[in-house]
């Protein structure tokens, strides 16, 4: 959990805090609803910010090119198929007998998200064979608006 946050802070430029399910729900709501602060002052015209969905996992260092292929070939290919989809980055660090993975898919909506991950989309999905590799994984995924992306 821990890496998640200082890799979501750094990545995102956000505060993470524990928040209650209702107050989870409303932000999850605005996500959809915020307007991109570069767009046209007419709120009607503004586009919905995508939103970033990030997840983590590890494993012994051992198995980590073994899962690395397995996450490519089911995981990653089952989101980028998911309608709404806009692309992911897999993030690797390994330290010692460890490897950390974390995941960070980009949806258009939270209709999108679901669409992925169900309608408790605040769980981690877990692929079949995840049970072989992960030694952790976090039950619970975080989303964030995605205020800016890209590069320079």
């Amino acid at each position: 959990m821990r890496r998640r946050i200082v890799v979501a802070a750094l990545l995102l430029t956000v505060s993470v805090r524990a928040e209650s399910p209702s107050a989870s729900a409303a932000r999850d709501a605005a996500l959809t609803a915020q307007p991109n602060a570069s767009a046209s002052p007419d709120a009607t015209k503004r586009p919905k910010r995508m939103v970033a969905r990030l997840w983590h996992g590890r494993t012994l260092t051992a198995k980590a090119d073994d899962y690395e292929k397995y996450l490519q070939a089911s995981g990653v290919k089952k989101i980028l198929a998911t309608e709404g989809n806009h692309g992911i980055e897999v993030l690797r660090h390994t330290d010692g007998a460890q490897t950390d993975f974390i995941v960070i898919s980009y949806w258009e909506s939270i209709e999108a998200v679901q669409r992925f991950a169900g309608a408790d989309y605040r769980k981690a999905v877990l692929l079949p064979r995840d049970g072989e590799y992960l030694i952790d994984v976090e039950p619970e995924v975080a989303h964030y608006e995605v205020v800016r992306a890209g590069g320079k």
